[in-house]
């Protein structure tokens, strides 16, 4: 089979497909002749296998460790039952509190209460405990995935370009291997590949980053749907803190105030 046959086969993107070869998890043969990837019917029970595991939402460093027989997949179904159940444990908390607030209205809430309940689902392990846990994991890898800085040169040429990303490595002690140097560079920092590319400002020029397959660094132990909510905080908190701050202290002296302390605000709400 061809990629595209094995994607119908299987519903897997050829994207996502590419992407388990990149991590091991996947090994196609070549056609001697044209050096073609060829898939065989093995390589379908593979993807089928890696499709149950991710749909449990089994991390992908796992599900190698299981296909390296670094361990057997009934040691790994123990300890992420164990994962499961903390999480259910979590939105049973947030389930119970939501039921019993289906009857109250704001002017009646027994506010005493209902914050004893959050600390007692909180000290047993509780949804509340783990929201700012969780936020902080997807921000940290929304960061990764996505990130600029200003060079100290112009970055003109790909010997300056590579120089400028050298620079940010090492500023930041971060391991750089460049893989391509151009003035669209391919390279790895920290084991992951990137991209980038020059952009302008007023200011000058800046370099943007982008990890080839992101997917590498989502916190899998959080659940997708919140994933999706922290990443919409994440890019677009700025522009609510904006508004909330600017309805707040209205006038000129609430602008001039809000441009200062807005960045502050973001940062301290992503970083903190």
């Amino acid at each position: 089979m061809n990629i595209n046959e094995l994607e119908n086969r299987t519903g897997i993107t050829k994207q996502n497909i590419r992407f388990y070869e990149k991590k091991g998890l996947l090994r196609p043969t070549r056609n001697e002749q044209n050096h073609y990837r060829e898939y065989q019917e093995a390589d379908v029970v593979c993807l089928q296998q890696i499709k149950i595991l991710r749909k449990l939402d089994l991390p992908i460093a796992e599900i190698r460790r299981i296909f390296m027989r670094e361990e057997t997949l009934s040691e790994a179904m123990r300890e992420h039952e164990k994962t499961l159940a903390a999480r259910q444990m979590e939105l049973d908390a947030c389930i119970n509190i939501c039921r019993s607030l289906q009857e109250t209205e704001l002017d009646t809430m027994d506010t005493a209460e209902i914050l004893e309940k959050m600390d007692k689902a909180e000290q047993g392990g509780g949804l509340f405990a783990s929201i700012i846990a969780d936020y902080k994991k997807v921000a940290r890898a929304e960061a990764e995935k996505t990130f600029s800085f200003m060079p100290d040169t112009m970055a003109m040429n790909p010997q300056e370009f590579t120089e400028a990303l050298v620079q940010y490595a090492e500023k930041n002690k971060r391991e750089l291997v460049m893989i391509r140097e151009s003035m669209y560079p391919v390279f790895m920092l920290d084991g992951e590949e990137y991209t980038a590319e020059r952009r302008w400002t007023r200011f000058g020029a800046y370099i943007q980053c982008t990890m080839t397959y992101p997917q590498t660094v989502e916190p899998a132990e959080v659940p997708e749907k919140r994933r999706k909510w922290y990443r919409f905080l994440y890019r677009y908190m700025a522009s609510i803190l904006l508004v909330l701050f600017l309805i707040a202290t209205r006038g000129k002296w609430g602008v001039l105030l809000g441009i200062v302390l807005v960045p502050y605000l973001v940062w301290m709400f992503r970083h903190g």
